[in-house]
């Protein structure tokens, strides 16, 4: 079995590489700092079964041409783990202009899994997106699905947490009939590097509030609960809290809001890679 995860140098994403580790005969870890994954990796047993792929997900030619030199090395992909995210200024671009928090979150990570998606159709695979309660405080302008007006660090977060939430629905709403599963997790409130990049206020908040949270160990169980399990035992399209499925907001379920999204995104990445 071949497992894809992104954001696997560090917290919760690092966390599930030790605990995924025996489970799989290949995994694949795109990653935006190659020298940092293999000082990492000098802490597991075996490295051959360790493929690295430099990605970065701000950088939507970078994700390209990582998602590429994947789908060509790797003919089946058991399990994605779209597992890299974060919260970023509300001004912070990428340097194709789009709004950062938008593109690691939500683009990159799509543009990734659009790529690969035969890969995974192949093995009759699983794809699996860390999202957050956060989605429940979203709040969609149809005029900036893109987040290039937004003022808000947090509802900008909240945005694309809810778009990873869509995005699951959407793939299963097309690719069930063919063998596809497709889950979002709330990790809970972890106590790792997240929002390293935001404001100075929002950045002290953050920190505060991590007195009270969960190691990345617990963080990373939800994820390698729906890993480990078998799909036939989950429920396709679930949003999963401690490993349970759970009701998600009233706009996640929004179909349509879905295939609008997707729609969107493939219009900028044509825009973008074209």
């Amino acid at each position: 079995m071949n497992l894809v995860l992104t954001g696997s140098t560090s917290g919760i994403g690092w966390e599930k590489v030790k605990a995924l580790y025996p489970y799989f005969d290949q995994i694949i870890l795109p990653v935006r700092n190659v020298p940092k994954a293999k000082s990492l990796l000098r802490l597991l047993p075996d490295q051959k079964k360790i493929h690295l792929i430099e990605l970065d997900l701000s950088d939507l030619n970078s994700v390209e041409k990582g998602a590429r030199c994947i789908a060509e090395n790797f003919p089946t992909l058991d399990v994605l783990i779209n597992n890299a995210g974060g919260m970023f200024p509300h001004a912070k671009k990428t340097r194709d202009g789009l709004d950062q928090c938008f593109v690691v979150n939500h683009l990159g990570p799509l543009l990734l899994t659009k790529t690969i998606l035969p890969n995974i159709l192949a093995a009759t695979g699983k794809i699996i997106f860390v999202s957050s309660e956060a989605h429940r405080f979203a709040r969609i302008d149809p005029n900036d699905i893109g987040l290039s007006k937004n003022s808000s660090s947090f509802r900008a977060y909240s945005n694309v947490k809810l778009y990873n939430i869509l995005t699951s629905r959407y793939l299963v709403n097309q690719y069930q009939a063919q063998g596809l599963s497709s889950y979002s997790l709330h990790p809970g409130i972890v106590r790792t590097a997240f929002g390293s990049d935001s404001s100075p206020l929002l950045k002290a908040l953050i920190r505060t509030t991590q007195l009270f949270c969960i190691s990345p160990q617990k963080g990373a169980e939800t994820g390698i609960f729906l890993t480990k399990t078998q799909s036939s035992d989950l429920k396709n399209g679930g949003y999963y809290v401690r490993n349970k499925a759970v009701i998600c907001s009233k706009t996640a379920l929004d179909q349509k809001l879905g295939e609008n999204l997707w729609k969107f995104s493939e219009e900028i990445l044509f825009q973008v890679l074209s």
